[in-house]
């Protein structure tokens, strides 16, 4: 967990370093910074009667946009450049290669922490990392709410970002939270790296059975997921073990066959009485 943390804190320092003046980093002192992190508490879930809504249409409780099926959430500034614009396109680019299909096996969820950003604004972002055609466009939904809904959101999560009031910006993680049927937080993945088998692979683990193939889930038994790195790593233990089971296995069924084979044989070549 401390490696994960310390990856974090540099790789936000990298981002305010590469993106903002000298002067306006040090608006955010180094023991503010300290606290920017993902760490959901134990059992996490997401806060289902808090109500969020899409562009100007009502409010809605999150129990109704999750629709039982797993999901992906990102917590993003719909103003960010520096950050959450590639956190966005990787997860989209990286759900549209993992062989599923959005909307059946998933839902792409992205809300606003900044209770100032407009419905145009997160529309922009959209627009501009994700495109308007598409499964992965038609089943990702920019989500907006009041303060409260925002903090308890974050809080539930466990996202903890920092205001840089200088330059209206956030220090936050670049965290994705895989989350399941029901709501609870499954994985936090990390943003930067994501790729489709990671993605795909968290997915089915969510999905509990109901997305994914058979041999996606035998492939999960194989890899084991790092926290450290929010992503999944193959374990060659594991695997190694888990195919010699099924060698041990097979190799059962096949002399099984065998001996059933040769008793109808000898039935068979009996004198009859």
């Amino acid at each position: 967990m401390e490696t994960k943390r310390l990856g974090v804190l540099l790789g936000v320092a990298i981002i305010f370093a590469l993106t903002r003046p000298i002067s306006a980093v040090a608006e955010v002192p180094a023991r503010d910074l300290s606290r920017v992190s993902e760490t959901p508490p134990p059992n996490a879930t997401l806060p289902l009667a808090t109500v969020l809504h899409e562009g100007n249409e009502p409010d809605q409780p999150i129990r109704s946009w999750v629709r039982n099926i797993p999901s992906i959430w990102i917590l993003a500034d719909f103003t960010c450049q520096s950050l959450c614009s590639p956190i966005l396109r990787q997860t989209a680019d990286a759900l549209s290669g993992s062989g599923l299909l959005a909307g059946r096996d998933f839902n792409l969820f992205v809300a606003g922490i900044d209770p100032k950003d407009s419905a145009q604004d997160a529309a922009a972002m959209k627009a501009a990392q994700i495109g308007s055609e598409g499964q992965i466009a038609a089943h990702t939904t920019m989500l907006q709410g009041k303060e409260e809904a925002v903090t308890q959101l974050s809080d539930n999560l466990g996202f903890h970002a920092i205001y840089d009031k200088a330059n209206d910006q956030f220090a936050h993680p670049a965290a994705v939270f895989v989350v399941t049927a029901d709501g609870r937080v499954s994985r936090v993945m990390s943003g930067l790296g994501l790729d489709p088998q990671g993605i795909r692979l968290a997915l089915v683990e969510a999905g509990k059975g109901q997305v994914g193939s058979l041999a996606d889930h035998v492939r999960l038994l194989c890899y084991g997921f790092d926290p450290a790195r929010g992503a999944y790593n193959f374990m060659v233990g594991r695997a190694l073990t888990i195919g010699g089971g099924l060698t041990i296995l097979s190799l059962g069924l096949l002399l099984g066959l065998m001996l059933r084979k040769e008793r109808s044989v000898r039935r068979l070549s009996r004198p009859s009485a």
